[in-house]
């Protein structure tokens, strides 16, 4: 850990701010703790004296401090989140599958699991189609990683999963859909919101998933099928036609120009599902 060495009166010097006022951005925006010296006095490290000297100039630009401050926190955050990733690509390129899990667990153990399903596995799985499409990794390297990643969340619906709660959800993979990693994400981040999932899979006939639905009679279906084929549409207007009761969300890249369609991040699933 930096050791500080600046105290408030040489700071205030540096950033051009008086340190009664560096005292009570401390309070208010909680943007950075300055160390304590054995007499109780503050001590900045040469990185918070940078942060406050960028907080310092957005208002210049024209910002409040508030809003100067959450700008620089999502900025820390992205330069953060892609060195998350670029970590994962030296175990990705070298099929490294214990390295991998133990970032993601590393991921798991530093964050809200509702930010790493919701938020960091997304935004992954975007970086890892980036570095095949560059050439950074071959479609072997993509789909080894991808299949791990599977593995990994199957377990973690199985971990996750409750019988108690009040909203069941029924999951199903419809036709032309040969990507579960979606239905995965959203079905494992509603059962940390405290819903019962069934999460049924693909190759399921028609009938059979419409007979399960009147036997579990879910509150929400969850569906992934390619829309923009006439057998997906025939299957999806098959589902809503005997389950016009259910409310219905669809995921997946078949299912992106669909009006149910729910997103691929946490952000946009509360917005969609009302969570």
């Amino acid at each position: 850990m930096t050791k500080g060495k600046y105290n408030i009166k040489a700071v205030s010097a540096m950033v051009g701010i008086p340190a009664g006022t560096l005292r009570m951005w401390e309070r208010r925006y909680q943007m950075i703790a300055p160390q304590r010296s054995e007499s109780g006095h503050r001590l900045y490290t040469d990185e918070q004296v940078q942060l406050l000297q960028k907080i310092v100039a957005k208002t210049k630009e024209g910002l409040t401090v508030r809003q100067a401050v959450a700008l620089l926190e999502t900025e820390r955050e992205r330069a953060e989140a892609d060195e998350r990733f670029t970590a994962c690509l030296p175990a990705a390129a070298s099929f490294d599958a214990r390295q991998l899990q133990q970032l993601w667990d590393q991921w798991m153990s530093v964050y809200r699991l509702e930010k790493v399903v919701g938020e960091l596995f997304p935004a992954f799985l975007a970086n890892l189609d980036q570095w095949e499409r560059t050439g950074t990794l071959t479609n072997a390297h993509r789909q080894f990683v991808r299949s791990l990643l599977a593995a990994k969340l199957s377990m973690m619906l199985m971990t996750f999963s409750t019988v108690s709660a009040d909203k069941n959800v029924f999951v199903v993979v419809g036709p032309g859909e040969n990507d579960s990693l979606p239905l995965l994400l959203v079905s494992i981040y509603l059962c940390l919101k405290g819903s019962h999932v069934f999460y049924i899979g693909e190759c399921v006939a028609e009938v059979d998933v419409l007979a399960a639905i009147e036997q579990t009679r879910p509150s929400f279906l969850l569906l992934a099928c390619d829309v923009t084929t006439t057998e997906g549409k025939q299957w999806l207007s098959a589902i809503e036609q005997r389950a016009s009761n259910v409310s219905l969300g669809l995921v997946g890249k078949g299912t992106e120009p669909h009006p149910r369609y729910i997103g691929k991040t946490q952000a946009e699933w509360e917005k969609k599902l009302h969570l």
